[in-house]
């Protein structure tokens, strides 16, 4: 038998909580956790840092895609199912699906059972909202209302939740272990020799470090601690894609095409490959293996995710926006500066470095 992946059993052992979280709700354990963090749309509270690390990681693991993925619900006589929260009708929850009507509703917490008690059809009382809505919000409405329309609830079942990949719908640690295992071990793929780069600052390096294990506060991270709300977890470039670090560094229509400018400044030709530590080794090793070409483009990547960095937190905070021009002109300055200090024997000027980067230093 092969050796296991401790993380990733570590994760599947976590989603066997996960799941007692979901089918366990009358156990001793539930409700002294109930009573300690409390409930909020159907589910126990996060408990910020002043909860114990093994609470913090369950809170974030069952939120992760691959657990909730692969987790259905069942519906019976709709009494331990969040109208809102769960996902019990289509592919995502109610609140995720009309989120400006999940703001205005006065039933947040109530179960699918007691919203089709109270009625939801054109006169129902389910529909109580803390304000009057608009001339679209209507037909938001409108549109939930029919999406409902045919649902016929069974009185005699209960509801239940259901685990994808068993054909008994139980969860087992193997199962979790076996999808978690699919893919390359998570973070192995960018050396930690290869981080901690001399050539730059301390503060990017570690920048880099905490990108790498996709620790920076992006919008999906900062939502998975319910420090943000729903509705504010779109990228900030308007581009309609939810913020996450290989969306904003890679693939945004904004600030992912600040590479297509890098490469064709440096003479490169690239793919652009899916996550963050796949692109460092892609982009650090494109211009052949000679040490002195991949210590410059290590530069470059540093500088080039730094100043993504430093203009998505310019309009998030400040409300102010450079062009991609002018942002890859800051790329190519910020580089000069950090490479200068590097080659101080080097007839090295900013006019070189700015038509033929590879010539200037010699490497061309």
């Amino acid at each position: 038998m092969g050796v296991r992946r401790i993380k990733e059993f570590n994760y599947a052992l976590l989603g066997k909580w996960c799941w007692r979280l979901l089918v366990e709700r009358e156990s001793l354990w539930f409700r002294v956790l109930s009573a300690r963090h409390g409930m909020a749309e159907g589910r126990l509270r996060g408990g910020g840092r002043n909860t114990s690390m093994w609470w913090r990681d369950i809170e974030v693991l069952s939120r992760e895609e691959w657990f909730m993925d692969n987790v259905n619900r069942y519906v019976g006589n709709g009494e331990n199912t969040c109208f809102w929260s769960d996902v019990w009708i289509g592919d995502e929850s109610l609140r995720l699906r009309f989120p400006r009507l999940f703001d205005l509703s006065l039933c947040k917490d109530e179960s699918v059972a007691r919203m089709c008690q109270l009625g939801w059809g054109d006169e129902g009382q389910a529909w109580s909202w803390r304000r009057s809505y608009f001339a679209w919000e209507e037909e938001v409405v409108g549109e939930l209302k029919l999406l409902l329309h045919n649902v016929t609830l069974q009185v005699n079942k209960a509801d239940r939740w259901l685990w994808n990949l068993e054909t008994s719908h139980d969860y087992s640690v193997r199962s979790a272990y076996n999808l978690l295992t699919v893919q390359p071990p998570a973070g192995a793929t960018v050396a930690c020799t290869s981080i901690w780069n001399k050539d730059v600052p301390l503060k990017v390096v570690l920048f880099a470090w905490r990108l790498f294990r996709d620790r920076l506060r992006t919008k999906d991270n900062l939502l998975r601690r319910e420090v943000i709300p729903n509705d504010s977890r779109m990228c900030v470039a308007g581009c309609g894609s939810e913020e996450t670090s290989n969306h904003l560094f890679l693939h945004c229509p904004f600030f992912g095409s600040v590479w297509h400018y890098i490469s064709r400044w440096m003479g490169m030709s690239t793919v652009t490959p899916l996550c963050v530590g796949d692109h460092f080794n892609q982009f650090t090793f494109v211009g052949g293996f000679a040490k002195a070409r991949r210590a410059i483009l290590h530069v470059l990547w540093y500088a080039t995710t730094w100043k993504i960095w430093k203009e998505r937190n310019n309009r998030l905070f400040k409300g102010t926006q450079c062009p991609i021009v002018q942002v890859v002109d800051k790329i190519k300055s910020l580089s000069f500066m950090w490479l200068n200090a590097k080659f101080p024997s080097l007839p090295f000027n900013y006019h070189g470095w700015w038509f033929s980067p590879f010539t200037i230093l010699g490497i061309g």
